[in-house]
Formats: structure tokens, C-alpha cells, sequence
């Protein structure tokens, strides 16, 4: 009986994205993303989730929708080769449901396809067109002390973001499960549980309850995101547990 009561629209047009810079480094080899996804637009490249700008040296990391449909999770230094890099054989077009994604990095196991772990809806995704993991105990852009944004690419207006973004948990140090987030729904679908975990020191929660602060932090940390092009009628009533007809 969890309820979702509201997502964050963002409309490609109008480059809307929230973005943060931590006031430390904490932990880069352990972390996990979850969050719920609606679709809007398709066919284009659109950045979910990036730390660092990938300019002049610095390490960028990137989680986004390809031009494909797919999803690419890509590390790199400009002009280097990828640290990591993963392109999903599968394609995600359906813009009437939502999807969970569920981003797992921890660099400190000994099998290399157990550092870095993406989920939809529940289930491991295994099938990739491009798989390269990360190195022994390698320290990730996220959770640097760098620019980090939600719903496009960092430093320049690139790569928006088009549908809506619920109910987002990130865990700072801990390499966390489907389960944490989800469970099986009596028709078999995967439906959205409350978190409740520890979040660590850069972990944040973000739920879009507050329509004149919709980068409020709501793990009980000050982890605040900064609203950019988002109005309070960015706040949809479209939800993982009130999905309406689009």
C-alpha cells in the first residue's frame, strides 16, 4: 500500500534540470541510484543522472537514454577510453508505463561484472551491446566534489531530459538491492516500496512534494538540488502508483 503521490516533469524544450555540487568527496567506489521513470520523447540521447563535465581532464560519469531507446552507463576522461561503459541490447519505448532503474556501482568486489549492476523493474540487466566494467577499487565521478545534474548533460544545455522523474534515492557507501526499493505486485508487476535505509553523507531522497522547492532533500540530510527552468506546475499528480493516461 505504498503511494507515490507526485513526479517532476521535464520537457526537453523547455531545459529544465536540477544540479548540485557536493561540499566534499565521500564515497566513489560504492553507491546506488534508484528511481522511477516515465518517458516522454523518444529517439534522442537524454541524460537522467551525470557527476563531472567531462572538460579538461575531468572525469565525467554518465547515465542516460540513447538514441536507440536503450541505456548507456559510460565513465570517462575526455579523450580517454571509456573506465566504464554499458550499452543495453534492450530498448525501453513504452511511454505509457513507468520503469524503475536501479544503478548499483562497487568497485570493491574481485569479480569485475559485480562492480557495476543496472536493473529495470526488478530485473538484472545482463544483455549489453558494449560492456567494459570499472577497475579494482576505482573511485567514480559521482560523489566527487564536481558538478552533478538530473535531466541533462552538465555543463552546457545538452542532452534534456523529456518525460517524468519519481520518487529518487541515492545511497552514499552502500551497494544496495532491487528489493530495497520494490517488490512484486499481485499481478506480477514491479511496484515501488518506501525506502528505509541509511542514505550516508551525499546521499539524498528527492519525492517532488513541494512544489516551490522541488530539489528539496528529503532523506533528512541538506543535500538540496537547485531548480533550473522547473515551476511549481512542473509538479504532476503522474505517478508510479497513479500512473494516468498520456
Amino acid at each position: 500500500g505504498y503511494e507515490i503521490d507526485q513526479s517532476l516533469r521535464f520537457e526537453d524544450g523547455s531545459a529544465a534540470y536540477l544540479n548540485r555540487t557536493p561540499s566534499s568527496a565521500s564515497n566513489r567506489k560504492t553507491w546506488t541510484w534508484s528511481s522511477w521513470v516515465k518517458r516522454g520523447n523518444l529517439g534522442t540521447h537524454q541524460d537522467i543522472f551525470i557527476a563531472g563535465s567531462n572538460a579538461s581532464g575531468q572525469l565525467s560519469a554518465q547515465f542516460s537514454w540513447n538514441s536507440n531507446n536503450g541505456i548507456t552507463v559510460y565513465a570517462t576522461v575526455s579523450g580517454g577510453s571509456a573506465d566504464y561503459y554499458l550499452v543495453t541490447n534492450a530498448t525501453y519505448r513504452d511511454t505509457s508505463s513507468w520503469y524503475h532503474l536501479l544503478l548499483v556501482l562497487d568497485t570493491t568486489q574481485s569479480t569485475s561484472s559485480n562492480r557495476l549492476k543496472l536493473y529495470v523493474n526488478g530485473e538484472q540487466v545482463t544483455s549489453f551491446s558494449s560492456e567494459t566494467y570499472p577497475s579494482s577499487n576505482y573511485d567514480s565521478a559521482v560523489n566527487n566534489n564536481v558538478l552533478h545534474t538530473v535531466g541533462r548533460f552538465s555543463v552546457v544545455n545538452a542532452n534534456p531530459l523529456d518525460g517524468y522523474l519519481g520518487e529518487v534515492n541515492f545511497i552514499d557507501g552502500a551497494a544496495k538491492a532491487p528489493a530495497d526499493f520494490g517488490e512484486t505486485g499481485t499481478y506480477g508487476e514491479w511496484k515501488p516500496i518506501e525506502y528505509e535505509g541509511s542514505y550516508g553523507t551525499n546521499g539524498f531522497y528527492l519525492n517532488f512534494a513541494t512544489a516551490s522547492d522541488m530539489g528539496d532533500d528529503k532523506s533528512g540530510n541538506t543535500n538540496d538540488w537547485t531548480e533550473n527552468n522547473i515551476a511549481a506546475t512542473d509538479q504532476m499528480l503522474d505517478s508510479p502508483t497513479n500512473n494516468f493516461a498520456t
